[in-house]
């Protein structure tokens, strides 16, 4: 799962700010935001027990990729 977190996206999320204000960088943020997705989606599947301790760290982790996910797409809006 966390494979998906390179040095290259963890760049842009660095760079955020300057690359939302770039035109030629937006398609680097979109891609950014579709792995920050895809990393929610994947702790969201893992945490499926709605008893268990560590289900539920897990969805607190999906709500912070989709939250960072919806940064990147308000920085190129």
């Amino acid at each position: 799962m966390y494979e998906v977190m390179t040095e290259a996206l963890i760049d842009v999320l660095d760079d955020l700010p300057q690359a939302g204000g770039q035109a030629r960088r937006h398609h680097e943020v979109r891609a950014a935001a579709q792995a920050l997705d895809d990393l929610a989606d994947a702790c969201a599947a893992r945490s499926t027990d709605t008893a268990s301790t560590e289900a539920q760290a897990g969805r607190a982790v999906a709500d912070g990729f989709r939250a960072a996910a919806q940064l990147c797409r308000l920085a190129i809006q």
